[in-house]
């Protein structure tokens, strides 16, 4: 019987996990022999993806779960149960916490097989989410992670299966060709950028405190945005970093803006899995500075020996400026492909895993 498989996630921004499911989706999609399906549900129809997705794969289902308990919710889990037996879907592929969570109730209750993901390391989830995403790994016939720093926390499970971020680099580089329209806002000097979310594990605000300790024609370019940005501008502006950093916000043109720089960094405390934000550091052939956390150690090592330069989760600026330095010293390499991690190649290990359990 051919593969009808439901990916349910958050929303279809363009970062992060969300990402990551649309671009997997609809590479499963347009590979599809006939009679194969890959729908997408999400929490929120929202996001950068929505429209291409939807083309690609068929309306996305909402399922309007705002609330971690109460009527409304089991309602809305109960009538996603009822959509999936519409829609036939034999595997149900969580891709986040909160659609984990939700998932292994809908998928009880519309006889689906459960596949869970763990994309990165769950330290920053309250105790109770912890405990329901331990609940349905355990229903759940395998668990997709995305980095072997995540797959040493599950391997005696017998369930883990092992596959790494989708990155479709002929589309990155055709972006990375294209002008970028914020140019204007970009200070000078040797620009090095952080692609993040501004919440506190991503520790942005050790390379403002680090960047005030460097020479002054070293910049920061913060493409990102969040809880942390009112405090992260606060204290450049406390340490008279003036026009030596610049918060951008949210950029959807990242490709183009990564060739305009000569560095990289991602410096998270916690919680990492495999880094969006470092593939494409590393594909635009950038020497990068990251915490030993999660996957960066992963990717940094592939891209040896000039992959970039490496520090402690809990480095001190003083740490940061010293191992900065060295990044800046480092030559730009030439762009070249992400070994294993192509559309075709991401596309075929998930097909195989469903496979498995048709």
């Amino acid at each position: 019987m051919p593969l009808r498989v439901c990916h349910f996630v958050y929303d279809l921004i363009f970062g992060g996990t969300e990402g990551q499911c649309a671009r997997s989706a609809m590479a499963l999609q347009r590979s599809a022999p006939a009679g194969e399906a890959h729908r997408v549900a999400v929490f929120f129809r929202r996001g950068g993806h929505l429209e291409e997705t939807e083309r690609v794969c068929g309306p996305v289902r909402e399922v309007p779960i705002r609330h971690f308990a109460g009527k409304e919710t089991f309602a809305a889990v109960r009538d996603f149960a009822a959509w999936l037996r519409e829609e036939n879907i034999g595997i149900l592929h969580t891709w986040d916490a909160d659609a984990a969570i939700f998932g292994q109730f809908a998928a009880k209750m519309a006889g689906c097989r459960l596949v869970t993901s763990r994309r990165d390391l769950g330290e920053i989830y309250p105790f109770y989410k912890r405990l329901l995403l331990a609940r349905a790994d355990r229903k759940a016939e395998k668990v997709v992670v995305n980095a072997e720093s995540i797959a040493e926390r599950f391997r005696k499970t017998g369930k883990t299966v092992l596959i790494g971020n989708l990155f479709d680099f002929d589309s990155f580089r055709a972006e990375a060709e294209k002008p970028f329209p914020r140019e204007k806002d970009l200070p000078g000097g040797k620009r090095t950028v952080v692609v993040a979310r501004l919440d506190r594990e991503k520790n942005v605000g050790l390379l403002v405190e680090a960047l005030a300790l460097l020479d002054e024609d070293t910049s920061l370019v913060v493409a990102g945005d969040g809880v942390e940005r009112p405090a992260l501008e606060k204290r450049a502006a406390e340490l008279g970093l003036g026009t030596r950093v610049a918060f951008l916000g949210e950029v959807k043109e990242i490709p183009a803006l990564l060739a305009r720089c000569n560095a990289a960094a991602l410096v998270p405390k916690a919680n990492e899995g495999q880094s969006n934000a470092v593939m494409e550091y590393l594909a635009s052939g950038l020497p990068v500075l990251a915490t030993d956390c999660g996957g960066n150690r992963e990717l940094l090592e592939a891209a040896a020996p000039a992959g970039g330069e490496m520090i402690p989760p809990a480095a001190t600026p003083e740490e940061a400026v010293a191992a900065w330095k060295k990044v800046l010293a480092s030559p730009k390499r030439s762009p070249a492909p992400l070994r294993g991690h192509s559309p075709q190649e991401t596309a075929s290990a998930f097909r195989a895993l469903y496979a498995s359990l048709a």
